[in-house]
């Protein structure tokens, strides 16, 4: 599932479903930060509006459950 607080996009399943995710909305590549070992995510420009993301199926979440669902995350072991 795709996750977002509104400023940076997740995923809690894999690195090709938040790629692929990303692509989609027209975020470039280069807004990709981290990776398996630093909560990999998104920094979302301020001109991606929220209730886009949701159109497109994004889940609207909190920075806390944010942050927890990324250290959890199965792909990430």
């Amino acid at each position: 599932m795709i996750l977002t607080d509104g400023t940076h996009l997740i995923s809690d399943r894999s690195l090709e479903e938040l790629h692929a995710f990303a692509l989609d909305i027209g975020l470039k590549r280069c807004w990709f930060q981290g990776g398996k070992r630093r909560h990999p995510h998104y920094d979302l420009p301020k001109k991606v509006r929220i209730a886009v993301l949701i159109e497109w199926g994004a889940q609207m979440v909190t920075v806390k459950e944010l942050v927890k669902k990324s250290r959890i995350a199965d792909w990430r072991e």
